[in-house]
């Protein structure tokens, strides 16, 4: 088929295909997997991909790259990533998810942002004036996926100039997007410690060596970090959820758990906390005569290049009109693990828009949520007028 691609035209045909692109959404909805164990979801791109006559490869443990255009000039990535939530859907959609997983942060319609694109890159892949590399990303609602992809080459082969991704919002009325400059989404460092103490029975606390008290004591310096350590004019948040140990209440157990989180915006103040931290869980544990494992994981924050943000604004407000690109005061509370990309490319990540419900809509990873098809289409225009023109019209 042979469709003239150009801005006037771009979401008529993306439109065109919309039918098409709800298929897809809806059967990832239907059959949603998580983390890196995605064989059903990868299977379906991968042949998706083959049909439209392009050559997927596998990057890293459950990745995907498509590699379209003529090899010259600049190269410019585009994700979508594509695994789900460990929770159950309790939406009354006829495509609910079959089984005790839920697609509900999106990653359904991200993963059919990105189909469309490959399809109408690849009808005028000998027209392009550089190259899009398309991304199809697991786990990143565990924050490894990206990660993966990256240390197994993704930004290689060819070289990555500049990044571009979508997300979508149940909280931001269909047709509009947004994207904030800067830091755009906290960094997230998790702690996850396991204390060994001695057991003992309650009657002879003094034959034991008792590792609750030992985290309670923990719990109670770690929350004094952010008020005594942390500027009032910065923002970090310092989180324990999971806290515990024992089994009956005249028993001292042996062993006990604590994990936290932190969340930052500023490098500075991560890098403080994130070494304050641990120094007090092992000067706390050996005053107290226990031992310790303490594993991290840490996701940095989404930075959006001011540059490059400036660059493809006007490409985006083409497909979606003047008023309809809101640049956001702050940034994301929340984290995405896009960031170890941001952090060696130029990117620009943006929301968009998929709320149909209104105010009686419910948040990303709530088991409630529904997200409107009507973003699709515009999903897939806005990618990729953007990418098409920002290759063509860089040096």
């Amino acid at each position: 088929m042979n469709r003239t691609l150009t801005t006037n035209n771009i979401l008529s045909l993306s439109e065109d295909m919309k039918e098409e692109l709800v298929k897809h959404r809806r059967y990832l909805h239907q059959n949603p997997e998580i983390g890196f164990e995605l064989p059903n979801t990868v299977a379906y791109v991968e042949e998706t991909l083959k049909s439209m006559g392009l050559q997927p490869k596998k990057v890293g443990k459950a990745g995907l790259v498509v590699t379209i255009g003529n090899g010259n000039g600049k190269t410019i990535l585009l994700r979508g990533d594509m695994d789900a939530l460990p929770m159950v859907e309790t939406t009354d959609l006829p495509f609910k998810s079959a089984n005790e997983f839920m697609h509900a942060c999106g990653h359904d319609i991200h993963t059919t942002f990105m189909l469309g694109a490959a399809k109408l890159l690849k009808e005028k892949e000998n027209e392009m004036n550089g190259t899009v590399k398309i991304m199809f990303q697991p786990a990143e609602e565990i924050g490894a996926g990206a990660k993966d992809m990256v240390a197994n080459g993704l930004l290689e082969n060819p070289k990555v100039d500049a990044a571009l991704a979508l997300h979508v919002d149940p909280e931001l009325e269909v047709g509009k997007f947004g994207y904030k400059p800067g830091i755009a989404a906290s960094s997230l460092d998790g702690f996850f410690l396991k204390v060994q103490g001695k057991g003992g029975h309650s009657s002879e606390p003094h034959k034991a060596i008792d590792p609750l008290m030992i985290v309670n004591t923990i719990y109670s310096q770690l929350n004094t970090l952010v008020g005594k350590e942390v500027a009032p004019q910065e923002t970090a948040v310092l989180v324990i959820g999971r806290m515990g140990g024992g089994t009956v209440a005249n028993i001292i157990p042996d062993k006990a758990h604590l994990d936290a989180t932190l969340r930052t915006f500023n490098p500075e103040v991560r890098e403080h906390l994130f070494k304050r931290i641990p120094e007090i869980i092992d000067l706390t544990v050996k005053m107290m005569r226990g031992t310790y494992n303490l594993e991290t994981l840490s996701t940095p924050s989404l930075f959006n290049n001011a540059e490059l943000c400036e660059q493809m604004a006007p490409y985006v407000k083409e497909v979606i009109g003047e008023n309809n690109l809101e640049v956001n005061e702050k940034p994301l509370a929340g984290t995405e693990d896009f960031s170890y990309i941001s952090n060696i490319v130029p990117t620009m990540f943006m929301w968009a828009g998929a709320n149909g419900l209104g105010d009686n809509n419910y948040p990303l990873h709530n088991p409630n949520v529904v997200l409107d098809e009507g973003v699709i289409p515009l999903g897939v225009a806005v990618v990729v007028n953007t990418a098409l023109n920002w290759i063509n019209n860089s040096k």
